[in-house]
């Protein structure tokens, strides 16, 4: 048969595919007993019908030696096995059974067996232990080994006042976030001389002692054990932070205890002297910079390229109904110590939170800044306040960003350094450039001129004789005086061509030429877009 370890708890076995439920438990009663004579049950307990199809209740006399069974108890009833074997400490008094596996799913076997013992130290006479088997054709399942004796020592009955540990003399209050080393020595209960239950510590909290919550548990060992072993003395160290709720501090060490905190066993108490740590004021923590990835280090920002994203964290807290005050968690910036500080004003939203715990009130506040090769020291302030206005908030923290921008700025002038020698570089390329131009229009003006006409690319470029115009007597003679012209007969009448005119001023008197070049100062009509057109002399 194959041996599989089994602990006595409930248990989900799967067989030929099928879900069974059921349990397998060993059990010992009573838990712990006196020095002296004591009569005790050992009993071995199947509810798994169909599947179990034997139990077996096996002892030893001490850890070297291997395991004799006692009982068992399977479809044919129950056996005695190994009448004989003495086991040294342990006499056989009963036992008893319920086998019908056939019938039944509640089987068990139940061994009463007498000890003796004068001291609560185990020793070659009280070293014995058992075990149960559970078994069908194919495998074991055995429970885990338990010692027979189980010898319950004295109760608690002494225990030394608390002390601090590595107590400053000179300090004799203490502060919120102070840690306290305490130290407590006192008898506890014990078996086989080995404590059963630590010492505990406990805090008042409105009148009543509390258990006191601990991120780390006691540090115990047992500094005194007495010769037969039924009184052991241990040592409890307990690190206690002093929070902002602690005015009035008294700290509780208890053995032997039950339920609730000082009801049974032996207690010891001390009063711990603290400053007024005025739970009603608000305590803001330092500000925390990070960059999604990792914490910054304030001192030491590293640009990525030209600049870098950091997030920014506040937290502020008090134990007070004083929150109805906070309307709001002011975030301000100044880039120069002497500087007034200025509102940070933000690209994105800022982020804000708060939470209500055993009367804690805590807020949190998260915004984005964006530092750049521009910054060298940027100084934030984040504070609680009733206004928006910078400065006016009634507690407050601050911390200064130092940006390292040193490489960012050699790069910058390097770059600028580079700068001449690319220009050099472009201004020769336009050159060249604008001589291909100015060379090719040239070449273009002469071939045009030769030829009149030539056609590029669909287009046609043609050189046309200018024609001349008549000119004026005034384009001609500008304002020389002119000769005096001679009277016409007002009677005679000549003819003179008419030129149709889309906008004609008539009336105005001009002197202008008229046909065979015959100066004669005449009645005219104007148009807008020919000059002077004589119409026919002056008459008048």
């Amino acid at each position: 048969m194959t041996a599989i370890a089994f602990e006595p708890v409930w248990s989900l076995i799967y067989l030929q595919a099928a879900f069974v439920f059921g349990y397998f438990r060993s059990e010992f009663y009573p838990f712990s007993f006196p020095v002296g004579k004591s009569n005790v049950s050992i009993k071995c307990v199947s509810n798994m019908y169909e599947i179990n199809k034997e139990i077996t209740l096996d002892i030893r006399k001490n850890k070297n030696e291997k395991f004799i069974s006692v009982l068992k108890c399977n479809e044919s009833g129950l056996h005695r096995l190994n009448n004989n074997t003495k086991f040294e400490g342990v006499h056989i008094l009963s036992f008893r059974d319920n086998c019908l596996f056939n019938h039944n799913w509640y089987n068990y076997i139940e061994l009463t067996v007498s000890l003796q013992s004068d001291k609560c130290i185990l020793g070659p006479q009280t070293s014995a232990s058992w075990r149960c088997l559970f078994s069908n054709e194919t495998y074991t399942f055995n429970s885990s080994e338990k010692d027979i004796y189980s010898i319950k020592g004295q109760s608690p009955k002494n225990m030394e006042r608390i002390s601090i540990v590595t107590r400053q003399t000179s300090k004799s209050l203490y502060e919120t976030d102070d840690v306290l080393q305490l130290q407590c020595i006192g008898e506890v209960e014990s078996i086989n001389a080995m404590p059963s239950k630590d010492i505990r510590w406990c805090r008042k909290e409105n009148g009543k002692f509390k258990l006191i919550s601990f991120q780390d548990p006691p540090l115990t060992d047992v500094v005194e054990r007495s010769k037969d072993g039924c009184t052991v003395v241990q040592n409890s160290f307990l690190f206690y932070h002093v929070s902002q709720n602690d005015t009035a501090l008294e700290i509780m060490c208890e053995s032997g205890w039950g339920y609730a905190c000082g009801i049974h066993g032996i207690n010891a108490t001390l009063n711990i002297p603290t400053k007024d740590t005025k739970p009603d004021e608000w305590k803001m923590w330092p500000i925390l910079i990070h960059d999604k990835k990792s914490l910054l280090n304030p001192e030491h920002i590293i640009l990525d390229g030209l600049g870098k994203t950091i997030h920014l964290q506040c937290t502020a807290s008090a134990y007070s109904n004083n929150s109805s005050l906070v309307r709001y968690i002011n975030w301000c910036f100044k880039k120069e110590k002497k500087a007034k500080w200025a509102q940070v004003i933000l690209q994105e939203s800022e982020e804000n939170a708060s939470s209500n715990s055993g009367g804690k009130i805590t807020y949190f506040s998260k915004i984005q800044y964006h530092v750049t090769v521009f910054d060298s020291d940027v100084h934030f302030l984040c504070e609680i306040s009733k206004s928006q206005i910078c400065g006016t908030g009634f507690t407050f923290v601050q911390t200064i960003v130092h940006v390292d921008n040193r490489k960012v700025k050699e790069g910058i002038r390097q770059q600028m350094s580079e700068e001449p020698e690319n220009s050099t570089a472009v201004v020769a390329v336009l050159s060249g450039l604008l001589a291909f131009i100015v060379i090719l229009k040239t070449l273009l003006l002469v071939v045009l001129f030769q030829r009149r006409e030539i056609r590029l690319f669909g287009w046609k470029i043609r050189i046309d004789k200018i024609r001349k115009r008549k000119r004026t007597t005034e384009e001609s003679f500008g304002n020389r005086s002119l000769p005096k012209m001679p009277e016409l007969d007002a009677k005679e009448t000549r003819k003179y061509p008419i030129k149709a005119c889309s906008n004609p001023q008539q009336g105005k008197k001009h002197l202008v030429f008229t046909e065979g070049d015959v100066r004669q100062e005449v009645n005219s009509t104007y148009c807008d877009e020919d000059g002077y057109v004589a119409v026919n002399p002056f008459t008048g």
